[in-house]
């Protein structure tokens, strides 16, 4: 009859000793084994390899806005310059700081049979050429000038050897446009009708244009123009904000990758939402 009473003694002594070494975990503000915090970070090289790219990847999406600004500030430039009153240019020497790229014009003078096909143009995936031609103003009295005209763009025929065929009025024309550098550098002499890579081969003693330095794009309403579809910007604003997009998409797919693989955020999250549960209970 004793053997049942020291079998419940040990029994009562291994209770009280598991709720002793709790008491005394508790009162030295220690937590118990079970308790133990896990550590956040359990993949030091990941962890690592994200440090290096992830500011990377923050400073291209940065970067990209800032060029999306930059670019929607020259647009706004742009069309204010081009929706001002136009410059009626005619034989006379055009005021000063009047001459400037994008400054719209208007000039009444007529095409001559002096133009030129820069080859290697493209609209849209099709290759082509733009038309240069020289457009003379001044008649009688009023002083001569000699303007370089690009009336943009034509399709290229299924041979090489097929030039598209330039039609141009003989009276006279009133045609607006813009101003654009040419940099007509060329000492030699380009017959008319014949292809040109780039205004710079073309002769200024040949041609003896007024300016030069300049080439008047014509806009669209021109009767006279081809297809023109300038591209005055060579990327949107909104193309820079769609990289940028793309950076930051990219920077929060490695953070969520790292936080996943790298870290024990998910056990971390299992076990406080395991003590709510059964603090509940």
């Amino acid at each position: 009859m004793t053997a049942p009473k020291s079998s419940q003694q040990h029994r009562d002594q291994a209770v009280d000793t598991g709720n002793a070494e709790r008491c005394s975990s508790a009162m030295d503000g220690k937590p118990a084994p079970r308790d133990a915090s896990v550590a956040f970070i359990r993949n030091w090289p990941v962890t690592l390899l994200s440090l290096c790219f992830l500011p990377l990847l923050l400073s291209l999406g940065n970067w990209q806005l800032n060029r999306a600004a930059e670019k929607q500030q020259i647009q706004n430039q742009l069309d204010a310059r081009l929706s001002g009153q136009p410059i009626r240019l005619s034989g006379e020497a055009p005021e000063a700081g009047a001459l400037q790229i994008y400054a719209p014009v208007r000039l009444l003078g007529f095409y001559t049979d002096e133009y030129f096909l820069l080859d290697n143009r493209t609209r849209n995936g099709r290759v082509g050429y733009e038309v240069l031609q020289v457009f003379e103003t001044g008649s009688g009295d009023t002083p001569k000038a000699r303007w370089l005209i690009n009336r943009g763009w034509l399709p290229a025929g299924s041979h090489r050897s097929e030039l598209p065929e330039v039609r141009y009025p003989l009276a006279a024309k009133v045609i607006t446009g813009f101003l654009y550098p040419a940099r007509i550098e060329g000492q030699g002499v380009t017959p008319p009708h014949s292809l040109i890579q780039s205004p710079q081969e073309l002769s200024t003693r040949q041609l003896a244009l007024s300016q030069p330095a300049w080439q008047i794009r014509l806009s669209a309403d021109s009767d006279t123009a081809f297809t023109t579809d300038w591209h005055l910007i060579t990327t949107s604003p909104q193309k820079h904000t769609g990289y940028a997009v793309q950076w930051f998409a990219m920077a929060t797919a490695l953070l969520l990758l790292w936080l996943l693989t790298a870290t024990n955020l998910r056990q971390i999250l299992r076990e406080k939402w395991f003590k709510k549960t059964s603090k509940e209970t």
